[in-house]
């Protein structure tokens, strides 16, 4: 290849795919059609393909416009990044940094992690997506997260992230104060009591299910959802049972309505922070993990 796609060339047919048609990107773009279809044709000249099939229902992406799609994606979030890591250490304070993390790490180290981290960049945008393991990988994947704290089990592929074990979680069975089973000591006392688990099968979840595959189909089908709200509502509502971190239990400040039972025989899970091997992490997000690392150290789980 003698030349390289200009950046405009790749700008151009990334707004081509995501409006699906030539005339749609001119007007996100605001350029004239020939103006967006004249880029488009010199990008297939650089690169010596077709990438876009015209037709009857529309423009569809050929096999070389795949493959170039997804590698092009990449590269302008790369430049994306790179821009705003320069812009963060010439201000010192701005860009953005996006974590995606699970209930447990919103309702522990959150709170003083947040305070920490803009009191050193009060300018930079701190963005945070809840979900489980199975919801954040995608999104790190794409480049839309920095990192995602979470909790993998086995068979989970990992290969194209670094993982890096942050700390080790007590889990418990938690029940409404009162519950008819709050005095209970083993499992087997809660053979057939109702509970609401996560939806996800991933990290410790996955774990549990194996180990306690036996002890779940005796019993009810579990209630499942990923709601930390609606898992809540029906344990003090409805008298379920469910399994969370017992670190979680503190900061719903609800002692005088939930209590942890006296079962001990359930596993730790081991929550790790991960990240991508082939995109650095910017000025910004390097600091922000550091204080992460620092904050999970310091609590008590």
């Amino acid at each position: 290849m003698k030349y390289l796609p200009k950046l405009q060339q790749l700008r151009t047919f990334q707004q081509v795919i995501r409006s699906g048609s030539i005339r749609g990107a001119a007007r996100a773009m605001n350029q004239s059609q020939p103006a967006v279809s004249r880029a488009l044709r010199e990008l297939e000249q650089v690169l010596d393909t077709q990438l876009i099939v015209r037709g009857h229902q529309g423009m569809a992406l050929t096999e070389t416009g795949r493959a170039f799609a997804q590698r092009m994606q990449f590269i302008l979030e790369e430049l994306e990044r790179a821009a705003a890591e320069i812009q963060q250490m010439n201000h010192f304070s701005q860009g953005s940094v996006s974590m995606g993390c699970s209930s447990l790490l919103a309702l522990t180290v959150f709170p003083p992690l947040a305070d920490a981290f803009t009191e050193q960049f009060p300018q930079t945008k701190l963005m945070v997506k809840e979900g489980q393991l199975s919801m954040l990988l995608p999104a790190l994947r794409e480049g839309r997260l920095d990192f995602a704290v979470g909790s993998a089990g086995p068979g989970l592929p990992l290969e194209d992230l670094i993982r890096e074990p942050l700390f080790r979680a007590p889990f418990g069975v938690l029940a409404r104060r009162g519950h008819p089973l709050a005095q209970a000591k083993t499992l087997e006392e809660l053979q057939e009591a109702r509970w609401v688990l996560p939806e996800t099968d991933m990290g410790y979840y996955r774990q549990l299910q194996l180990t306690m595959a036996a002890f779940y189909q005796a019993g009810p089908p579990p209630l499942r959802t990923d709601s930390v709200v609606c898992g809540l509502n029906m344990v003090l509502q409805s008298d379920y049972l469910t399994i969370v971190a017992r670190a979680m239990y503190a900061p719903f400040h609800l002692e005088d309505k939930l209590c942890l039972l006296d079962i001990d025989s359930l596993p730790e899970a081991e929550f790790c922070v991960f990240y991508s091997q082939k995109s650095p992490l910017t000025f910004a997000a390097r600091r922000f993990l550091e204080l992460l690392r620092l904050k999970c150290q310091q609590y008590p789980w």
